[in-house]
């Protein structure tokens, strides 16, 4: 051992290469060697890949190595994994291998590696995936407080050892095992009923194999529900998500309808599915690639551990054994898997079921006229009340955590990329705006953002200030920068946002000391190989724009509501919308599926605008078969009527996040202003404050305002400036959502609900 650095040999090529991965974010840990393979192809181009020497005899490898990784099937199963960590305990080599293990190979692995005075363990990455260390923790939390009543468990038989392994951690105990019927069909599942530690249980056991890809081929791989007087918690896939369902009661007392409406007790408030811990779901390759070599990576410190003495190997050997024990009892019963050399895998795209969703809603969509107009709530402010389905499990206090966090770690941004191109890296050296932006090699279009950002750092002591004079600070270092995102990273993917959105951010940081020198260009970070699929998360899955985008629709639909009243009966009449800044079409989306249960009720006309022809070809393909919607170019800078548009024409305009791209915001919204009807709403969301994430990042692509903010030096104006821009031209009145007290109002975005005078009454 090299320190407490430990020398490492992989066996196995094919799930060994997850064992790679997992070493590879562990190098302080421990140093990878080589491959012990067969000599094939794939081995030989593993350990390429790698970087290491390929052995294919046990005696080939060097004496110095500390830990193996043993990734083959186990004797059970038929392979040489148990032979071969025999081998290397015995050559006082510790030894990790892969499950499913027999108890009994178990036994003999534990007596080799006490009599040569080295560790073995049985690896499971299973049990280390977050949702699994979920449910663990909310079963706990359960069997704490009530007694449990059953488990509903269904899973592969590739994978019954894990499934073991997570009621091991879940429950008391699973001692007490007694299997009471197994029933065999031919069905792909096998029934089994019985006890685990004096727990009904009823487990579902899909037990079939190809012998050709046995790897392949389930048709799931564990679903695990415990109930309790409570309710039932539910672990729905191994990798999530995580539900809660409260049991439904219905109070004796109850005689009528109305009496539920004046229940206050707290099984009336509860939803009934509740998401718990982790509610965005990863595709299978972030699995693969990051999920499981990071659960495989636990499993590899916890033997270090052991190897160091600073864990009870004996006790941790009695569980393996009872785990194994009690898989073994399982397996005996099912009996050998029925072999399916015929398998295949045909991929079923999830776009036809959200088609099939889609087309059955707009079949029933003619339910709304039961209530459209005259029983839709017609009240602007109180949209916000349809917003709360977004928010999912957040609230005031992880709002608060990730708006701390985030400013950390953008304000470390900051200086870590001035840093970098050589400015205030001496404390004692005071350096003048003109000397930081030379020595950063600034492009003169960034300057100003720049200045922003020294104004920032000093704000938020940073730096010192001095006279007009920048004093140095102490050097950021790579590792307290990553560290920082990463803290905004985990409390992010709690629900604020889409993988993809904090990638993009952490894309950006990356590239800061180019994208200040003008080197790299902003949009091809936020569009990276021509493809908005980037873009179109940020704008569509962040829970800001998830809330204020439900709302806006909301707000389409009531204003639709009013003016379908002001027409009447006798005439559909028609409802002319106009989207300004369109782009990828995030708000769009929801907007149009609203609008699309309204479509027979009343004319509509939907315009969506935008600059760029990029963004209209992919909206005429995404929105083209609505036949009520046109697309045209319009740039905000322009005047409106000159482009084409007709004054007093429009109802209701959209902008969603475009306006603050203005050079004057002032004119644009007097030219917004002439294009609408009187009484007619103007529907804008935006940033009313400095948006940390995106001084790091889109305000690169934003030119230097003429309005109120040059005066402010800002690039966001604040509600009141926004207030003051909308009064000016001509607003009757202003209503703005969320309310100060809400949770998500600290995040700084705003839907401003507009509406222009109109002497005939107002909503």
């Amino acid at each position: 051992m090299n320190g407490e650095k430990l020398r490492v040999i992989v066996c196995g090529s094919t799930f060994g290469q997850f064992y790679f991965e997992a070493l590879k974010t562990l190098a302080s840990d421990f140093e990878i060697v080589g491959l012990l393979a067969n000599g094939s192809d794939r081995s030989k181009k593993c350990a390429e890949n790698y970087g290491v020497n390929l052995y294919t005899k046990v005696n080939q490898i060097p004496k110095n190595i500390d830990l193996a990784c043993v990734v083959l099937r186990s004797g059970v199963l038929g392979g040489m994994g148990t032979n071969i960590s025999l081998e290397l305990l015995n050559r006082g080599i510790n030894v990790i291998q892969e499950q499913p293990i027999h108890s009994r190979d178990i036994s003999e692995c534990l007596r080799a590696a006490s009599q040569n005075n080295v560790v073995f363990m049985t690896g499971d990455l299973y049990i280390n995936l977050p949702s699994v260390k979920q449910f663990i923790t909310c079963a706990k939390a359960i069997t704490d407080k009530q007694e449990l009543l059953y488990i509903d468990g269904a899973f592969a038989s590739q994978v019954s050892y894990p499934m073991i392994h997570i009621l091991m951690e879940a429950l008391p105990s699973i001692r007490n095992f007694k299997i009471d019927n197994v029933s065999k069909s031919k069905s792909p599942f096998q029934i089994i009923t019985g006890e685990i530690g004096d727990i009904q249980f009823t487990f579902r056991v899909h037990n079939e194999v190809n012998p050709d890809d046995p790897d392949n081929y389930m048709h799931l791989l564990h679903r695990i529900e415990i109930g309790c007087d409570g309710g039932s918690l539910l672990l729905s896939d191994t990798h999530g998500p995580l539900l809660w369902h409260p049991r439904m009661h219905v109070p004796k007392d109850s005689i009528t309808l109305e009496d539920f409406a004046d229940k206050g007790t707290l099984e009336f408030f509860e939803k009934t599915t509740e998401i718990l811990g982790i509610t965005e779901i990863e595709n299978y390759r972030d699995i693969f690639t990051k999920r499981w070599p990071e659960a495989i990576a636990e499993d590899l410190l916890v033997i270090k551990e052991m190897i160091l003495g600073n864990i009870n190997v004996n006790m941790h050997g009695q569980r393996e054994l009872l785990c194994s024990s009690q898989w073994h009892n399982i397996t005996k019963e099912l009996g050998y898997p029925t072999l399916k050399s015929a398998s295949r895998h045909n991929i079923f795209p999830v776009s036809i079921l959200k088609k099939a969703i889609l087309e059955d809603s707009n079949k029933t969509s003619n339910n709304i006229n039961d209530k459209f107009p005259y029983k839709i709530p017609r009240d602007i402010q109180s949209c916000s009340e349809c917003g709360k389905s977004e928010l999912g499990n957040i609230d005031a206090e992880s709002v608060r955590l990730y708006n701390e966090n985030l400013n950390e770690a953008v304000l470390t941004s900051m200086l870590h990329s001035l840093q970098i191109k050589g400015a205030l890296v001496n404390k004692e050296q005071k350096y003048s705006k003109r000397e930081i932006l030379d020595i950063s090699n600034i492009a003169m279009e960034h300057e100003s953002l720049i200045v922003k950002w020294l104004e920032l750092l000093k704000k938020n002591k940073y730096i010192k200030c001095d006279d007009e004079l920048y004093y140095g600070a102490d050097i950021i270092s790579g590792m307290k920068l990553n560290k920082c995102w990463d803290k905004v990273r985990n409390i992010w993917e709690s629900g604020f946002g889409s993988k993809e959105t904090m990638d993009y951010f952490i894309r950006n940081v990356k590239k800061l000391p180019q994208l200040m020198s003008g080197e790299q260009k902003a949009v091809f970070l936020l569009f990276p190989e021509g493809k908005f699929d980037c873009a179109y998360s940020m704008y569509h899955d962040m829970v800001t724009v998830r809330y204020l985008n439900k709302i806006l629709s909301e707000a389409v639909i009531r204003i639709s509501a009013e003016k379908k009243i002001s027409i009447g009966s006798k005439s559909k009449g028609e409802l002319k919308i106009v989207e300004i800044g369109a782009g990828t079409g995030a708000t769009t989306d929801g907007v149009v599926k609203r609008l699309i249960e309204i479509e027979k009720i009343i004319n509509i006309k939907y315009l969506f605008t935008d600059i760029s022809n990029y963004f209209l070809s992919a909206a005429k393909q995404k929105f083209g078969n609505n036949p009520w919607m046109e697309f045209k170019t319009i740039n905000i800078d322009k005047n409106f009527i000159m482009q084409g548009l007709t004054p007093k024409s429009t109802d209701i305009i959209i902008a969603a996040g475009v306006i603050n791209n203005a050079f004057d915001t002032d004119s644009v919204i007097k030219g917004l202003m002439e294009l609408l009807v009187p009484g007619g709403w103007i529907l804008i969301t935006e940033a009313v404050h400095e948006c940390m994430e995106m001084l790091i990042s889109q305000a690169f692509m934003m030119t230097d305002p003429k309005d109120d903010r040059s005066n402010t030096r800002t690039t966001f104006m604040t509600i009141d400036q926004w207030k003051e821009v909308f009064y000016n031209a001509g607003a009757e009145k202003v209503l703005i959502l969320p309310e100060d007290d809400h949770i998500l109002s600290p995040l700084g975005q705003r839907l401003f609900a507009v509406k222009k005078e109109n002497k005939r009454g107002s909503i």
